[in-house]
């Protein structure tokens, strides 16, 4: 299958998306900061060639962590006469370790999701003021709900306190 330009685009978008935690996996695989990003930049690139390998429905993530892992073993073998950051025991264990460090965040995504559900109407609506969309700062969101500053943060803080506690209520009685 050819490579579209929806298809590239979609691909571009799921990277964006993802983009900060591929970076992260990156820096555990490569320590030095200047070499991720230009890691990271190589990912993007390769990504972007081999949309057409990606099927939709399949976990990108993986996908483009596989595709970094490679990308930092090619950036090791360049560097021959140079001693490796990771011996590459370590660095399978960084890559299994990033595969059960996504599962755990998706409990916790789908717990928080729930506990959204249950939270009051007008404390979900500032909470979406601040975060989503326009990401507003507590000044602006007073203006738009007539509150003062210190009740949208007062607001804000029970809101988050109590979502932390429902995550985490949820994820004791899932086991996780």
């Amino acid at each position: 299958m050819a490579d579209t330009p929806d298809r590239v685009h979609e691909i571009q978008r799921l990277f964006l998306h993802h983009a900060d935690v591929l970076e992260g996996f990156i820096l555990a695989l490569h320590p030095d900061l200047s070499v991720s990003k230009d890691l990271l930049h190589e990912v993007f690139l390769t990504l972007s060639a081999k949309a057409s390998e990606f099927r939709p429905g399949s976990d990108f993530l993986a996908w483009a962590r596989a595709v970094a892992r490679l990308k930092v073993l090619e950036h090791h073998r360049r560097r021959k006469g140079v001693s490796r950051l990771l011996d590459p025991e370590v660095l399978e264990a960084v890559v299994a370790s990033a595969d059960d460090a996504e599962e755990s965040w998706a409990d916790r995504r789908q717990a928080l999701a729930e506990c959204l559900k249950e939270i009051a109407p007008r404390a979900r609506e500032i909470l979406e003021l601040r975060y989503a969309g326009e990401a507003l700062s507590p000044r602006e969101i007073a203006g738009r709900v007539a509150w003062t500053s210190g009740a949208v943060r007062v607001a804000l803080a029970r809101a988050r306190r109590f979502l932390q506690e429902c995550t985490e209520r949820r994820l004791l009685r899932q086991g996780v």
